[in-house]
């Protein structure tokens, strides 16, 4: 793994995270008109109250909830449902975000008991909810699906989980960490996609550019049934206006842009499918998110990226993650405004640089 302080010296990252300098945030936060409402004061008052209303509009809730971590959210919307269902069985997919990346906190934290659903490599479907044999209180979508490789549930089959669950009295949550994009990918609004659930979590920092933050929206009687685990959990801390100022920022800067990012997403999967011993999962980015998988050992390939980092001062990524495949490596892209430093066809050529550079080291 390369060390991700020799990003800050690249001039060139392909992954929307690119790290910054705190001077350049207060610089830009201090710019914006939003830096002259007055502060929140436990996330009442000023920026923290605007992003409410913003996403209110946005989604058509009649209650929204802004937080600075996502795991708190969703941890308190898992644990209000469960407790609103009187039941614990909460149906997720198996390579689900904050039941693997989060050190399995919500089965630990809470008297919740996930039925894991699915492959490894696919979203779930109705069939799949239809073979457990028990009715869960909860029904859980991630979209996408991070771990399998950013796959998204089609729109037709999203729309048969929602009626599967409204016919059973099933609470339906969407994990849309990154549900900017998928309203993008299906073609539809923000409202549209809300009304197939009764809860739903967005993140600010993935696709806007944030430095923290989220949202929750539900109907105002389950937002108040889940504060107190809002508050249990710790999100009540005494300001939140500077992850909410860059939460608007993002709003009015990135969102408009997301279809922008789509596009430079499947261009450039494209060009990088061209690269011998290359795919992309998916083969056509649906989202601004997608995997390349590359032949090569690891090793090899995080010499030969930081080989050219430090060359070129180009971040193609500085870890490569594994694969069912033991020759094959993957890493992840997500693209945002930095990423469009390059062309498609720059990114594609320093591509494959790399690995010609790790084949070369094997042959060595």
């Amino acid at each position: 793994m390369v060390a991700r302080e020799k990003m800050l010296a690249c001039t060139h990252v392909l992954h929307a995270f690119a790290p910054f300098k705190p001077a350049d945030l207060f610089a830009k936060l201090a710019q914006s008109d939003y830096a002259q409402l007055p502060s929140d004061v436990y996330g009442a008052g000023g920026a923290s109250d605007l992003v409410v209303e913003r996403l209110k509009e946005l989604f058509g809730t009649s209650g929204a909830r802004f937080c600075i971590k996502g795991m708190i959210a969703q941890m308190a919307a898992l644990r209000a449902a469960v407790e609103r269902q009187g039941n614990n069985l909460v149906a997720i997919h198996r390579m689900t975000h904050f039941d693997i990346d989060e050190m399995e906190a919500v089965e630990i934290l809470h008297p919740i008991q996930f039925r894991r659903l699915g492959t490894a490599y696919q979203p779930f479907t109705v069939d799949d909810l239809d073979k457990m044999g028990e009715v869960p209180g909860v029904v859980s979508v991630e979209l996408p699906v991070r771990r399998a490789g950013y796959k998204l549930t089609p729109l037709e089959e999203l729309v048969k989980i929602s009626n599967w669950c409204r016919e059973r009295g099933v609470h339906f949550h969407l994990d849309g960490a990154r549900v900017f994009g998928v309203a993008e990918a299906y073609g539809k609004s923000l409202k549209e996609i809300m009304a197939l659930c009764d809860s739903l979590y967005c993140s600010f920092y993935k696709e806007l550019a944030n430095i923290g933050g989220c949202g929750l929206l539900a109907d105002e009687e389950f937002l108040a049934e889940s504060d107190v685990w809002f508050t249990r959990h710790g999100a009540n801390v005494p300001f939140e206006f500077p992850q909410a100022i860059t939460a608007l920022i993002g709003l009015d800067e990135f969102l408009p842009r997301i279809g922008e990012f789509t596009a430079f997403a499947k261009a450039l999967a494209a060009a990088f499918n061209k690269i011998d011993g290359v795919r992309t999962v998916p083969l056509v980015p649906e989202t601004p998110n997608f995997q390349v998988h590359i032949e090569a050992p690891k090793a090899a390939l995080e010499a030969a990226f930081e080989k050219q980092i430090e060359a070129d001062k180009v971040w193609l990524s500085g870890h490569a993650l594994p694969t069912i495949y033991d020759e094959v490596q993957a890493i992840e892209v997500a693209i945002g405004a930095g990423s469009m430093s390059l062309s498609v066809e720059e990114w594609a050529n320093y591509l494959s640089q790399s690995v010609g550079t790790a084949r070369n080291e094997i042959e060595v």
